[in-house]
Formats: structure tokens, C-alpha cells, sequence
């Protein structure tokens, strides 16, 4: 699979402008019949082990598991995941168009000459291109893509106007 590349279209909009992302989640919890209430969710609560196995990611490189995480944050444009990569697995080079945050949860994670460790984390901004390979033990990540908009133009030159007189 040398020819892998990421997916980030989950952080695309549709035409009444819901991150893809979040609508697949939302879809699978009312699938679920999994409802939002305003009380602590968890990963083990009914349902959310079936809603994280739908949201499960294909295409990904050998030895490379991905889940969305079966839940949509009130944050506008971040979406959050976990990834196992087996023992020596590699995501080969690659660029995102997006930002995205890792946190090595179990095993270690080797970027360029270090080696990530449980807590360790890496920052990867958009366009910047980088690879991955899981160490001797493998490891579990907890990640979130994330899309800053775009900033407004600022306001152009007003109607210009002559001197009277």
C-alpha cells in the first residue's frame, strides 16, 4: 500500500454545512438509538462498543486499526479517533490538510530519530509532510483532526471619496 494517503474529508461540509464527520456519528448513535442527554457519556455505556465498530475506518495502511470516536463534540471542526497499529506497522509518508494532534497511549510511536512514548504527543500542522511506525510493542494513539477556517478578508478600501470644494 505505498501508494496510501490519508482521508480527511471527514471534516468536509455538506450543503447545509454539518462536518461529514459529525453527521456519520450522529447517524450512527440514532441508529444505535443512542440519544444526547446532559449527563456523563462513556465507552461503555449500551450501545457505544456497536457505535464505535460502525464508525470503524477502512483504507487505512497494514497493520493500521481506525475508529471515529462515536461521539460529536460542541466543538465546531475537530473530530477525535484511536488507532492500534501492530508491532513495526507504518504510515507511510503523507500530508494532511488538516491539523492533527496525537497522544501515545500505549506502546511507542517512532517519528523521524525519537521514540514517543505513553503521554508523549505530536503536533502535525497542514501540508506539513511526515511518517509513522509503531515500535517493538506496537501502540494505541488517541488523535483529533482538526480544520481552522479560513480567517475573513479583511474589509477593502471603502467607496472613496473626493474633497468637496
Amino acid at each position: 500500500m505505498a501508494q496510501w494517503r490519508p482521508d480527511d474529508s471527514l471534516l468536509d461540509r455538506n450543503a447545509k454545512g454539518e462536518l461529514k464527520g459529525a453527521r456519520k456519528v450522529n447517524e450512527v448513535l440514532r441508529k444505535g438509538g443512542i440519544r444526547r442527554a446532559n449527563r456523563v457519556t462513556t465507552s461503555r455505556d449500551p450501545g457505544m462498543t456497536a457505535a464505535k465498530n460502525a464508525l470503524k475506518r477502512t483504507g487505512m495502511p497494514a497493520g493500521v486499526e481506525q475508529w471515529q470516536l462515536p461521539v460529536a463534540l460542541p466543538l465546531d471542526n475537530l473530530l477525535v479517533f484511536t488507532s492500534r497499529m501492530k508491532r513495526g506497522a507504518a504510515v507511510p509518508e503523507h500530508v494532511h490538510r488538516v491539523w492533527v494532534f496525537r497522544v501515545i497511549i500505549t506502546g511507542s510511536l517512532k517519528y523521524g530519530g525519537q521514540t514517543l512514548k505513553p503521554g508523549d504527543w505530536m503536533l502535525v500542522p497542514p501540508g506539513q509532510s511526515y511518517s509513522i511506525k509503531a515500535g517493538s510493542g506496537g501502540c494505541t494513539i488517541l488523535y483529533a483532526h482538526c480544520m481552522v477556517p479560513e480567517p475573513p478578508a479583511p474589509p477593502g478600501p471603502g467607496p472613496s471619496r473626493l474633497p468637496s470644494g
